[in-house]
């Protein structure tokens, strides 16, 4: 155990250590001086510093302003589009679950807005409360922003098959396909897949489109009336040629989704008066054309129409999906109300 006559002893030498340790402490901070001056050099440097800082921002104020301009409205679009369409997915897979519990089935259904229309197979009076478990399902995982409609699903006076006889549609898949292979067979570059329709009106129809360089167009008509020989004697042919390069192109720009993508954006932008989107991918080069219900004299026409074309630029040369047609050769004009090219300055 401690003596408690030690302690008055350390209580002052305590006291002692704290007041030296406060005069070496002011002694050390205290600036001799050589240090004073280091110091107002510091601070000199240190202003001038600040001083090139601030200056190289301002100028570099008027490229950030251009960069932010920048951001890809589009790519933006199709980010929030994307988060949308997975948003619908969910909900319209929580409207199963609360069908299949029901032993019901979905007829049709779709969203417009914040609305969700759901057309139910077999609905009757006594299960109309149905909207409100569904509703309380999508509240339950967060969707409950959404009002959600429930009616009783109508089925069409005629569907598909009443429209056409069975033993019609088969022949169509059977004669497609053995033309199919006997082209290939035979050498041929199919540009697009063979179209074979077999019905009452039309008798058998028949479509192949071969590359511009095909020679071979004379027995190309031989194999198909050969082969649709089987299934009458009345046809109609028809034989088409493009350019290859054209409809690799097409195949590269539908992989990437890019022009469903551009029309959608620019047709849903309030900013841009778009009133309607084309393509064609034949003859070589790609050719786009954005309507717009701009007027020609109008002064600012000419402005507007450039800021589409840059988006649509901006978009194909950065977003992440567009790499594989960045270095496509494509036109775009943007025509004005009265369907003439807007030509930007």
């Amino acid at each position: 155990m401690k003596n408690r006559r030690d302690y008055p002893e350390r209580v002052n030498q305590m006291r002692f250590s704290e007041e030296n340790q406060q005069k070496v402490l002011r002694a050390i901070d205290k600036p001799s001086p050589k240090n004073k001056s280091a110091r107002r050099i510091n601070r000199r440097l240190t202003v001038a510093a600040m001083g090139i800082l601030l200056f190289t921002i301002i100028l570099f104020l008027p490229s950030m302003e251009h960069v932010i301009a920048k951001i890809p409205f589009i790519s933006h679009f199709v980010k929030e589009e994307e988060q949308r369409m997975e948003e619908m997915d969910s909900i319209f897979k929580e409207i199963q679950l609360v069908l299949d519990e029901q032993g019901m089935e979905i007829g049709a259904a779709g969203m417009e807005g914040k609305e969700i229309k759901v057309h139910i197979m077999g609905l009757t009076e006594d299960s109309k409360d149905i909207a409100d478990q569904i509703h309380n399902r999508l509240e339950e995982v967060g969707l409950a922003d959404y009002e959600v409609k429930v009616t009783a699903y109508e089925e069409g006076e005629m569907d598909f098959e009443r429209h056409h006889n069975n033993k019609d549609i088969q022949d169509s898949i059977a004669l497609q396909e053995a033309l199919t292979n006997r082209l290939q067979q035979e050498g041929y570059e199919l540009m697009f897949p063979v179209q074979v329709r077999i019905n009452d009106v039309e008798g058998i129809y028949m479509n192949a489109i071969v590359p511009d360089t095909e020679s071979r167009l004379e027995q190309l008509e031989e194999i198909m009336k050969d082969e649709a020989k089987v299934y009458g004697e009345e046809y109609k042919l028809s034989i088409r040629q493009v350019e290859k390069v054209a409809r690799e192109q097409e195949l590269r720009w539908e992989k990437t989704g890019a022009l469903r993508h551009i029309s959608s954006a620019l047709m849903e932008a309030e900013k841009y008066p778009v009133t309607g989107f084309a393509h064609s991918f034949h003859p070589y080069p790609l050719q786009i054309k954005v309507k717009t219900s701009l007027e020609v004299n109008d002064p600012q026409t000419s402005e507007i129409a450039m800021e589409i074309l840059n988006e649509i630029e901006l978009y194909i040369q950065t977003d992440e999906g567009t790499k594989s047609i960045r270095d496509d050769l494509y036109e775009v004009k943007v025509l004005s109300k009265d369907k003439k090219e807007i030509k930007v300055k």
